[in-house]
């Protein structure tokens, strides 16, 4: 058989390399892949055998990269985020007029999906589907639009800075007279509902009393994984959840979560549209361009951040 003309080693290798220098450890390639992470160690040993160099610096739990690795693994990623995105696009030939928009659960039920019906009265030629994901949309985007909160604008050249925000606390209406008269340490000792979120960009009820000035203790209550969960407990009486304010504006507005406290916090970051890179859907395009303009009829906060 002739020889690759890229004379390359196996994918099979150069994709363990790849998700274990990702990953940071041996283990978590394993998981990715579905492979035992002694396979995953046969295949880096049996690449740096071939390559003649070492890829990694073992350590205890974690493996570092040496300066050999770092430079496949930029390579690399790379190269697979370009086949990434060639290959999405190429699935959606033929699919032109459909959109597939990611978003978190909470961003899809309380702003999102109000959008998209909008969207679709005006344009009942395109479809919309959506992908909801209370976890933080790997790169690169495996959808068309992602909706994404952040501290910092996300990197992609066309995005949509779609609000900011304030964070309070709110609760049912059956909660919101005691709730008035609560000080910040009265508030901490309350019974609060705690996101346990992934995304490092969450304000926690941790970081909102730091930003408040409070530094005392504060109560475990209780904790769950998913925004849209934590509001309807509080709507149901069973705690005080941290809201953002115009994402939770129509329970606010139903008098189903009151918002009874004086106590307020600028969030550190905001909501965008992201576009994914090298996205040739015309009816991204379209939704994208319809987003932008709406904002004076729906009073929100746009702004297109240049490539």
């Amino acid at each position: 058989m002739p020889n690759s003309p890229y004379n390359l080693p196996s994918m099979t290798m150069l994709r363990t390399f790849e998700a274990a220098a990702r990953n940071g450890a041996f283990n978590g390639a394993a998981s990715e892949l579905n492979v035992t992470p002694g396979a995953v160690s046969h295949q880096i040993k049996a690449l740096e055998k071939e390559l003649g160099v070492a890829l990694f610096l073992r350590g205890h739990r974690i493996v570092d990269l040496t300066e050999e690795g770092k430079a496949l693994f930029d390579g690399l990623q790379e190269s697979f985020q370009n086949i990434a995105q060639i290959v999405s696009g190429l699935r959606r030939r033929g699919q032109e007029r459909h959109l597939l928009i990611g978003a978190t659960t909470a961003m899809s039920t309380f702003w999102l999906t109000s959008q998209i019906m909008r969207f679709c009265q005006e344009h009942p030629d395109i479809t919309i589907n959506q992908h909801l994901s209370d976890a933080r949309f790997k790169r690169p985007l495996s959808v068309d639009i992602a909706m994404e909160y952040c501290v910092e604008p996300p990197k992609e050249a066309r995005l949509l800075r779609l609000f900011g925000d304030d964070l309070v606390p709110v609760c049912s209406p059956e909660l919101a007279e005691k709730v008035a008269k609560m000080s910040l340490q009265d508030l901490a000792s309350a019974p609060l509902i705690h996101m346990d979120a992934p995304d490092r960009n969450w304000t926690t009820w941790s970081r909102w009393f730091v930003d408040m000035g409070y530094q005392g203790s504060i109560a475990r209550g209780r904790k769950v994984n998913n925004y849209a969960i934590a509001l309807q407990i509080a709507c149901e009486g069973g705690g005080i959840v941290l809201g953002w304010k115009k994402l939770v504006a129509p329970l606010l507005n139903r008098g189903e979560l009151v918002c009874p406290s004086r106590f307020t916090a600028v969030a550190p970051g905001a909501f965008y549209l992201v576009v994914a890179g090298n996205n040739r859907n015309p009816a991204t395009d379209v939704f994208f361009d319809w987003i932008h303009g709406a904002h004076e009829n729906y009073s929100l906060e746009y702004k297109v951040i240049p490539s």
